[in-house]
C-alpha cells in the first residue's frame, strides 16, 4: 500500500483501493476475534484496537482459573481432579430437593390470573415471536453445550427459522424438549482473584440459544400480566418498576425512624439478604404457585418442561463436569399483618403502611418493637444480627444521609457516581472533589497512589469537558448530569401516582396539591431535597397530554402543542383562569369549541389552541416530556442542539441571528436547511436533490432528518448525517474561533471523511444484523385476493395545515377508492403518518375489506407497529388505536416501502393541499391518473 499510495494513475489507484478494503477486511476479522476472546460488548464505533481485546483476554483467562479451594469439610483441593469433585459436591448439595409440606403457604395466595390472560399466553407460537426472542439477544453472547451462539442463528435466520419455527411448535405441542437441548454448562466466574471457596465464584449458566428462544418468548407473553402477580412490594421483574423506588422508600422509612423522639410505641428496621434464592426453589412449589394463582396447565407445563428439564454440567478450568418465593413471603407478611400480629409503619399521618420490601433476593423488613423487645442491643441478640445506624447499605445506596463528612465521603465516594446520582444531588463541592480527582487521574496517567508524581496539568478542567471537536475530551459535566438523573425518580413518581413509593411521597410532601407545587417542607429527607431541586427540569420539557381535559388547568398548566411556550400567554381576561381544558371542549363529543375559544381569547392565542390536536381515543389527562417521540423522559434530552432560539427557551441571554450568514432567527431548521451556506454546502456535497426532496416535510428538522432516513439509501444517509455534522462542526468554529469554511471545503470534507469511513465500516455489514428488506423502487400489485392501500401526508409551510391522503388498488392495480382530509393542526410528519393510516384502516373496515396490505414511506412508523412500543404521548396512542384494529383483522398488514413505491399517495397528498378539507373518490382523480396506468402495467 505504501509503494502505491503515490501513484496517480488509474491503475494505480484502483490497485490502492483493493488492497485498502483488503486490509479493512483482515482489521474487522483480528477485531472480531479478540472482541469475542475478550467477553465485551465493545461499541460498534470503537477503534480498531486488537492489542487491548489480546491484552484483556489474557489476563481475564489467569484470573478465572482457581487453583485451590476448601471443601466444605475443610479439606483442601488442588488438582483438577478434586477441585471438579467440590464444585460437583457443592451443586449437588445446593440443587437437591427439600421435604416441605407447602400447603399452609400456597393457601395464602389468591386466583390473579385471568381466562383472557390465559388465552394470549398459551395461543399457537408464531415465527414472529421466536424471531423477535431470537433478536432481543445480544449476538455475542457466550453459547451453550453446543457452541452455536447467537449470532449464528441471527446471521442465517432466513435459512434456519422454518426449521426452527417446526421444531418449537412440536416441543410446546407435546411438551418435552428433545434429548441435550436443555444442557447447560455453569461457568463460574470468580467474585475476586485468587478464589479458595466455592462461594467465591459466581456461576453463570450457558445454556443452548435453541433453549433461550422458547423461553424467551414465554418471558415476553409472561410480561402482559407480570404485574398482577408480583406483588407492589417487590420492585424488581416487572417493566416500570425501579430498583431505585425501593431504595427512596427504604430512606424516607429510615429517615422517619431517625427523625421519631416521641411516643409511646417503637419501630424497627431489619435487612435480610436471602443466599441462593433461586436454586433453593422447589419445582413442585413452583407449580403449586402457578396453580394458586390461576395459570391454565397448558402454561404450567411449558414453564416446568423450562425449568425442569435441565441438565448441568460444570466447567471448572475449562473442563466439564457433568452433570447435576417471594411472592408467598409476602402473603405470609400480609396474612400476619391482617391479623393484626404485625404492625408496619408509617412515616406521617395518610402514609401507606410499610411493613416489607423486596428486590429479587434482598429483603427489608419494618415493625413496631414491643416492650419487651424496645432495647436495640437486645433486639440486635435476639436476632443474630449486627446493630447499625440506619441499615447501612440497601440495594447499593445508603439507607440515611446525613451531613457528617465522614458518612458522605464513606457512602457516595465508594458506590458508583452514577448509580448514586440517580437518586441524590450531591453537594456542588463533593461535585468539585469528584471533578478534581477525574483531572487528577488523568493528569498522573492513571496512577493516584503516587504522591511524588503530580503531573502537569496541561489543559484545565473546562476545558477537558469541551467536545472533542474543540479541543477537549468531552468529560460528563456531574453537576447537570446529576440533576437529570434525579428528575427522571421524579418522573417516574409522577407517571405511577398509584405506586407504592409515590403514594407514600405523596403523603410526606404535598398531601394537597402536585409535585411541581409541592414546597420543600419542614425536615425533608436528603432524598426528597433532591427530587425537589431536580423536579425544575421536568417543568421546562413537560406538557399535558389533553385526554378529558378535566384536570389540565387553562392558565396554569402547560398543555400547548406547535410553539416553543407550552403555556397561554397572560394576561387573559379575569374568567379564564378558573377554566380548565375540558371548558374549551364540545360537551358532546371531543372537539374545540371553536366560537367559545375565539371569544374568550385574542386571535393568536386562540390560533394557537386550535391547532392543537385533539386524539380522541385519549381518555387520560396526562403529563408527557416533548422531547421525546414516546413522550416519556430521557436524560438524554440534555444533548438538545444548544441552538440560539432553544438557549433563549432556557433564559440564556443571547442574541438570535445565525452565526454563519447573521441573516435569520437560528434554529435547527435555519442550521442545516436555510441558511445559505448550509445549502450551498448540500450542493457541494452533491446532495442538492435530497434537500429538495427533503423541504417537502415542513414541521421541524427533526422530521426532515427522519424523512431523508426512511426514503434514501444507506450510502446517501450516511453522508447526510456526515455533512449535518460538518454543518454543526463549522457553525461552532465560527461561533467560538471566528472560523468558517467555504461550502466547497465542506462538501469536500463531507466526501473524503464518508469515504475513509466506509472504506472501514462496510465489511461489517456480513455481520449479524436483522433481516434486510429489498428496497422496493415502484409500486408492485397485490397477491390474489388482496387489496393494497398506500398512505401519505403532505404539509402547508406556515399554515399549520396537514393534508392525508389513501388509496386503494385491487390486484390487478386498478383504482378501487381514495379519500383526502385535511386538518387545521401543527403535527409532527410521523404523527400525520399515523393519523392518516389509522383513517385508511378505519375506511378498509367501513367498506368491508378484510385482506389489505397498507404501505407507507415513515419508516419509523412501521418500526414502531411492529415493536408495539408503548408510551404516553399522542403519537403512540394513535399507534395502540392501530394496533387494536390489527388485532380485530388479522389480515391487516403494514409495510414500509420508498417513496418511489408511494408515488401516487405522495403526489395526491400533495394535491390536496389546495382542495377542501375532506373529498372521498370513487373514481380515479386526474393528477393521479397517467401514474397508476404506468404501475399497472
Amino acid at each position: 500500500m505504501n509503494e502505491l499510495r503515490g501513484n496517480q494513475d488509474e491503475e494505480g489507484s484502483i490497485q490502492y483501493q483493493e488492497l485498502s478494503e483488503r486490509h479493512a477486511t483482515l482489521l474487522i476479522q483480528e477485531e472480531g476475534y479478540w472482541k469475542q476472546r475478550a467477553k465485551m460488548h465493545w461499541l460498534k464505533e470503537g477503534d480498531m484496537n486488537t492489542r487491548f481485546f489480546h491484552m484483556s483476554a489474557t489476563v481475564r483467562s489467569k484470573k478465572k482459573k482457581a487453583t485451590k479451594l476448601i471443601a466444605d469439610n475443610g479439606t483442601e483441593a488442588h488438582t483438577q481432579e478434586e477441585l471438579c469433585e467440590v464444585a460437583k459436591s457443592y451443586f449437588d448439595t445446593l440443587f437437591k430437593p427439600r421435604d416441605g409440606d407447602h400447603d399452609p403457604v400456597l393457601n395464602l395466595i389468591q386466583p390473579r390470573v385471568t381466562d383472557d390472560d390465559n388465552l394470549i399466553l398459551t395461543a399457537p407460537i408464531t415465527k414472529v415471536e421466536i424471531q423477535q426472542a431470537l433478536f432481543q439477544m445480544h449476538p455475542e453472547k457466550s453459547p451453550g453445550p453446543d457452541g452455536f451462539n447467537p449470532a449464528f442463528y441471527q446471521r442465517f435466520w432466513e435459512q434456519c427459522s422454518d426449521d426452527i419455527f417446526s421444531a418449537a411448535s412440536t416441543w410446546l405441542e407435546r411438551g418435552y424438549f428433545s434429548t441435550s437441548l436443555n444442557d447447560t454448562n455453569i461457568c463460574l466466574i470468580p467474585k475476586c482473584d485468587n478464589p479458595t471457596s466455592m462461594k467465591d465464584l459466581r456461576p453463570i449458566s450457558l445454556c443452548n440459544v435453541l433453549y433461550k428462544m422458547i423461553s424467551k418468548v414465554l418471558t415476553n407473553r409472561l410480561k402482559c400480566c407480570l404485574d398482577k402477580c408480583v406483588s407492589q412490594e417487590q420492585s424488581a421483574f416487572v417493566e416500570g418498576r425501579l430498583i431505585l423506588d425501593n431504595a427512596l422508600i427504604a430512606t424516607e422509612v429510615i429517615h422517619a425512624l431517625k427523625r421519631k423522639t416521641k411516643g409511646r410505641r417503637g419501630e424497627l428496621a431489619l435487612k435480610i439478604d436471602i443466599s441462593k434464592a433461586y436454586d433453593k426453589v422447589d419445582w413442585g412449589f413452583l407449580r403449586g404457585v402457578m396453580t394458586r394463582m390461576g395459570f391454565t396447565d397448558v402454561w404450567i407445563r411449558w414453564v416446568m418442561m423450562c425449568v425442569s428439564s435441565v441438565n448441568y454440567s460444570v466447567l471448572m478450568n475449562s473442563d466439564r463436569v457433568g452433570p447435576i418465593s417471594p411472592e408467598c413471603l409476602t402473603a405470609l407478611i400480609h396474612q400476619v399483618v391482617g391479623r393484626g400480629d404485625l404492625h408496619g409503619v408509617r412515616i406521617c399521618r395518610g402514609a401507606p403502611e410499610v411493613s416489607h420490601l423486596l428486590f429479587t433476593d434482598d429483603c427489608f423488613l419494618f415493625c413496631r418493637a414491643s416492650v419487651a423487645e424496645a432495647a436495640k442491643e437486645d433486639l440486635s441478640r435476639i436476632l443474630g444480627v449486627k446493630l447499625v445506624l440506619g441499615t447501612g447499605i440497601y440495594l447499593g445506596l445508603p439507607s440515611m444521609v446525613g451531613r457528617s463528612k465522614e458518612i458522605m465521603i464513606k457512602s457516595v465516594l465508594q458506590a458508583i457516581p452514577s448509580y448514586v446520582m440517580s437518586m441524590f444531588i450531591l453537594p456542588a463541592s463533593l461535585i468539585h472533589d469528584i471533578e478534581k480527582m477525574i483531572n487528577v487521574f488523568w493528569w498522573r496517567n492513571g496512577s493516584t497512589n503516587n504522591n511524588n508524581t503530580k503531573g502537569i496539568h496541561w489543559l484545565a478542567w473546562e476545558r477537558l469537558a469541551c467536545p472533542k471537536a474543540y479541543g477537549g475530551l468531552r468529560f460528563r459535566n456531574f453537576e447537570a448530569f446529576n440533576k437529570a438523573m434525579v428528575a427522571k425518580q421524579v418522573w417516574n413518581i409522577v407517571q405511577n401516582p398509584n405506586s407504592l413509593v409515590a403514594k407514600l411521597i405523596k403523603a410526606r410532601y404535598f398531601p394537597r396539591s402536585s409535585l411541581f407545587e409541592a414546597p420543600l417542607g419542614y425536615n425533608p429527607s436528603f432524598a426528597w431535597r433532591s427530587m425537589w431541586q431536580a423536579r425544575q427540569i421536568l417543568s421546562l420539557g413537560c406538557r399535558w397530554r389533553i385526554g378529558s381535559g378535566d384536570n389540565i388547568r387553562v392558565m396554569h398548566d402547560p398543555w400547548l402543542r406547535g410553539s416553543a411556550n407550552r403555556w397561554v400567554p397572560s394576561p387573559q381576561p379575569a374568567g379564564v383562569y378558573q377554566l380548565s381544558v375540558r371548558d374549551l371542549l364540545h360537551d358532546n363529543y371531543k372537539a374545540w369549541d371553536i366560537v367559545k375559544v375565539r371569544n374568550l381569547f385574542s386571535r393568536d392565542v386562540a390560533e394557537k389552541i386550535l391547532e392543537t390536536p385533539l386524539v380522541s381515543s385519549v381518555r387520560e389527562d396526562k403529563v408527557v416530556w416533548d422531547e421525546e417521540r414516546n413522550g416519556c423522559y430521557s436524560v438524554k434530552f440534555g444533548g438538545c442542539l444548544p441552538t440560539r432560539s432553544r438557549l433563549l427557551e432556557r433564559r440564556v441571554e443571547c442574541t438570535l441571528n445565525c452565526p454563519v450568514c447573521d441573516e435569520e432567527i437560528e434554529d435547527e431548521l435555519h442550521i442545516f436547511f436555510r441558511c445559505a451556506v448550509a445549502r450551498d454546502s448540500w450542493s457541494a456535497a452533491g446532495l442538492s436533490s435530497v434537500l429538495h426532496n427533503a423541504t417537502y416535510q415542513q414541521t421541524n428538522a427533526m422530521d426532515r432528518i427522519f424523512a431523508i432516513c426512511s426514503n434514501e439509501s444507506s450510502d446517501i444517509v450516511g453522508r447526510v448525517a456526515m455533512l449535518l455534522w460538518c454543518i454543526w462542526k463549522n457553525r461552532n468554529d465560527k461561533l467560538w474561533n471566528d472560523n468558517v469554511q467555504m461550502p466547497r471545503q465542506i462538501g469536500r470534507h463531507v466526501f473524503d471523511a464518508w469515504n475513509d469511513w466506509y472504506s472501514v465500516h462496510k465489511l461489517q455489514s456480513n455481520n449479524v444484523s436483522g433481516t434486510t428488506e429489498v428496497d422496493v423502487v415502484r409500486w408492485e400489485k397485490p397477491a390474489l385476493d388482496w387489496v393494497k392501500c398506500n398512505v401519505d401526508v403532505a404539509f402547508v409551510s406556515g399554515f399549520g395545515r396537514t393534508s392525508m391522503r389513501f388509496c386503494f388498488r385491487d390486484n390487478s392495480g386498478h383504482f378501487m377508492a381514495g379519500m383526502t382530509q385535511c386538518q387545521q393542526t401543527v403535527i409532527s410528519s410521523v404523527e400525520g403518518e399515523t393519523w392518516a393510516l389509522l383513517l385508511a384502516m378505519e375506511e378498509a373496515r367501513h367498506r368491508g375489506l378484510n385482506r389489505v396490505q397498507f404501505e407507507s414511506d415513515s419508516k419509523v412508523l412501521i418500526e414502531v407497529i411492529h415493536m408495539k412500543r408503548r408510551g404516553n404521548s399522542e403519537f403512540l396512542s394513535i399507534v395502540h388505536d392501530i394496533l387494536s384494529l390489527m388485532s380485530s383483522f388479522i389480515n391487516f398488514e403494514v409495510k414500509f416501502v420508498r417513496r418511489q413505491a408511494n408515488l401516487v399517495a405522495h403526489i395526491l397528498a400533495r394535491a390536496a393541499n389546495s382542495w377542501a378539507s375532506f373529498h372521498r373518490f370513487e373514481n380515479i382523480p386526474f393528477c393521479i391518473e397517467r401514474l397508476v396506468f404506468n404501475e399497472m402495467q
